[in-house]
């Protein structure tokens, strides 16, 4: 053997191949091919159940990605108008003046999560 990239040499492998040659092939067990065919049927009855599964899964998950396409679609459409509307500009002013105000720590998860409006709404 060759110990760089451990590959036979020619005469070793010369020498697996004639061994190979004179041993014969050897026989199966008796049963194994009814065993086979047994396996084979009922892995194909469990397929074709499977395979019909798959197929509604596949068809809902179609579904699922169109509307989740329709939505984005819908989103990037309506999002202009909603952030030029009077409303929304309202909204955006009350918050960036909820974040300029100091609020203080109202529970023991502000104090562990930080003076946050979220740690307070969930300390409540």
């Amino acid at each position: 053997m060759n110990d760089d990239f451990k590959y036979l040499s020619d005469e070793e492998l010369n020498s697996l191949i004639e061994s190979t040659e004179q041993s014969g092939l050897l026989e199966a067990p008796i049963s194994f091919e009814a065993e086979v065919l047994k396996r084979l049927e009922k892995n194909n009855k469990v397929e074709i159940v499977s395979f019909e599964e798959k197929k509604k899964e596949y068809s809902r998950f179609k579904f699922q990605v169109c509307m989740a396409m329709a939505a984005a679609i819908l989103f990037l459409v309506v999002a202009p108008f909603i952030t030029a509307s009077e409303g929304f500009t309202a909204m955006k002013e009350q918050a960036e003046a909820r974040k300029t105000t100091t609020r203080e720590t109202t529970s023991y998860v502000s104090e562990m999560l930080g003076n946050h409006l979220i740690s307070e709404t969930i300390g409540r």
